[in-house]
């Protein structure tokens, strides 16, 4: 249907169609009141289970060291689980907000202007080539948007090329501070160089941010800009990722699929969607409000939303395939952007010192920087867990007080509801997104968490400037994404130098922890039932050894099976104007699916989790 309406200009008025939504969300909107009664029983059902647990553990004759540490580490991974069931509350209680509509901007006598900003710095002259042509290429009018290349890698043959390029499209142009490589805040920089000093004169209204290797689809502008127009204290529209070189099966969930369709699915909802770098639209005079991009943090998209958030603005995400860009093609390089990501975070608390608090209300601040603190502590949490897991399973005694069967019974029992209403809660959650069940996506690259700290601990003790230039296709970065052709340099870069050794240690002490338990299960005496109960198949400590090993299972079977990255031309099609545009099966491929793993996993648990139930209520 076509509806229109007056945008914030009384001048104007813009025709919008408003699309069919598609199969996914219209699945999960049909969940969405069952995923509200899920996620507040799976919120009640903790503090009960954790009340019996202390109380239990405070009446227990002598309780163990060992009874004391794995109630801490309960207590720990369901601080994690809370908070992202407390998102989800939210989301599924605003029954005011319906999901995200499919809107379509139609021709108009005067549509907003707009600058696409694409910045870069050292990647390949063919992949910007790429996304420039895209970009000049978009369904709109040119007279109505530019094309503003931000080069901050200075690079003559980019210029030339870009020149060359803007014979046939006027409305593109090349832009350089001088070369910046190696600078910290780098791309904050470019981009508020844009905002500031190159828009100073004939400003556009609004602002796409697009990475160097991100090709947009055309109807980019007319699916995006529509939620800007319709609202006007909305501030930004994020689009999901997409990308063209993925490997079959994703094995190190570089798409990110959990975090848009779940996460920021939610955020969307109420109106706090996270900015995720390229393909964001934003109303320019939004952006200016706050001083610009954040500049005290590597992940100024990320910051950025924050910002907008805490200033009462309204920032959102688009599900549709507006975008491609590309993943690293190595572990190396995987880990490389994550760590950056993860420096960002910890960069937070930079902003109660940093020069951008004058912009910054005080009370944001201390949000920011909480936040950062919070998502540090997460990454804490896990390496206390992979640690303590392992140490639990070597030492012998019970993991929580056991006197009488009553006891036993009701810990277990209030145990097994416990998991089992986390594991509902994440099915439902999933189902709520549209998407197919995957039982641990949530804590994908969890297995990352020592890496992360130890970039962190390393950045911020013996160096404030990046190493490379963290821009994925980045000459700096050649031999991160570049497939070694030697065994043993590969080996070295991968287990040595990247920190996969600790993840392989990890893995061998858990599956040494596990069979020494098993070990001494079966050379102990007295029933078999409480022994299995109250030592490895304690319902929580089970499913934390299950996850162990899933997620460090992860990087072992990226060494010993690496992946096929497959090239970029093989999933692109050419126009006649040598325009390039990803290719429908490539498309399709972004879907999520579901492995047989974890088919098993989902349905293999419950199973578990009931046997477990009829052993304990036998006794």
């Amino acid at each position: 249907m076509s509806i229109k309406f007056a945008s914030m200009s009384p001048d104007h008025v813009y025709e919008i169609d408003e699309l069919p939504l598609d199969e996914r969300t219209l699945r999960g909107q049909n969940h969405r009141r069952t995923f509200y009664r899920i996620t507040q029983a799976a919120i009640w059902i903790a503090p009960l289970y954790f009340t019996a647990r202390l109380y239990f553990l405070l009446r227990a004759l002598s309780p163990t060291w060992k009874m004391w540490a794995m109630l801490g580490i309960e207590c720990l991974f369901a601080h994690m689980s809370y908070q992202h069931q407390a998102v989800s509350l939210s989301a599924a209680g605003s029954s005011s907000q319906a999901s995200r509509k499919r809107l379509r901007l139609r021709n108009g006598t005067s549509l907003p202007t707009v600058d696409v900003l694409i910045t870069c710095c050292g990647e390949s002259v063919d992949i910007i080539s790429d996304t420039v042509r895209a970009a000049c290429s978009l369904d709109y009018p040119a007279s109505r948007f530019r094309v503003r290349l931000l080069d901050d890698g200075a690079s003559t043959e980019l210029r030339d090329e870009i020149a060359r390029l803007s014979m046939t499209w006027s409305h593109l142009s090349y832009h350089t501070r001088g070369k910046q490589s190696n600078q910290s805040f780098a791309k904050a920089g470019n981009l508020n160089y844009a905002l500031f000093s190159l828009q100073s004169e004939d400003p556009p209204e609004y602002c796409t941010v697009v990475d160097a290797d991100s090709i947009l689809m055309p109807h980019f502008l007319r699916a995006t800009l529509p939620h800007l127009l319709k609202d006007p204290e909305a501030a930004l529209v994020t689009t999901r990722q997409y990308f063209d070189n993925l490997p079959r099966g994703d094995p190190l969930s570089q798409a990110r699929a959990y975090f848009y369709t779940c996460e920021n699915t939610e955020l969307d909802l109420m109106g706090h969607a996270v900015d995720a770098g390229s393909g964001a639209v934003f109303r320019r005079k939004a952006i200016l409000d706050v001083g610009g991009y954040p500049t005290f943090s590597f992940s100024e998209d990320w910051q950025l939303s924050l910002v907008l958030r805490g200033m009462g603005k309204r920032t959102m995400q688009v599900q549709e395939i507006l975008q491609f860009g590309l993943v690293p093609t190595s572990f190396a390089g995987h880990l490389k952007q994550r760590n950056r990501w993860h420096i960002g975070h910890s960069q937070q608390v930079s902003v109660l010192f940093a020069s951008a608090k004058n912009a910054i209300p005080q009370h944001l601040r201390w949000d920011i920087a909480t936040g950062g603190l919070s998502i540090m502590a997460g990454l804490v949490t896990y390496l206390i867990g992979f640690f303590a897991i392992p140490t639990l399973l070597f030492v012998e005694g019970d993991l929580f007080p056991s006197r009488s069967s009553f006891e036993i019974k009701s810990q277990v029992v209030l145990a097994i509801l416990y998991v089992a209403s986390t594991w509902v809660y994440n099915w439902s959650r999933s189902t709520h997104a549209g998407v197919p069940f995957m039982p641990l996506a949530h804590t994908e690259n969890s297995w990352l968490a020592p890496a992360h700290l130890y970039a962190v601990f390393q950045f911020h003790l013996f160096g404030g400037k990046p190493k490379g230039s963290f821009v994925t296709g980045s000459s700096v970065n050649c031999r991160e994404n570049a497939s070694p052709v030697k065994l043993f340099p590969k080996i070295h870069k991968d287990v040595l130098e990247s920190g996969l050794w600790l993840n392989l240690s990890l893995f061998a002490s858990l599956l040494c922890g596990t069979l020494f338990s098993l070990q001494t299960l079966v050379g102990a005496t007295g029933p078999l039932i409480p022994r299995v109960l109250s030592s490895i198949a304690w319902p929580p400590f089970f499913v934390m050894i299950i996850s162990t090993f899933y997620n460090h299972w992860t990087p072992i079977s990226h060494l010993l099976n690496p992946p096929v990255y497959p090239s970029r031309a093989s999933g692109l099609m050419v126009t006649e104007s040598k325009v390039p545009y990803s290719s429908a099966n490539i498309q399709t491929d972004h879907m999520y699916k579901v492995s047989m793993f974890d088919r098993t996993l989902a349905f293999g648990l419950p199973i578990v989790l009931l046997g477990m139930l009829v052993g304990v209520l036998t006794l």
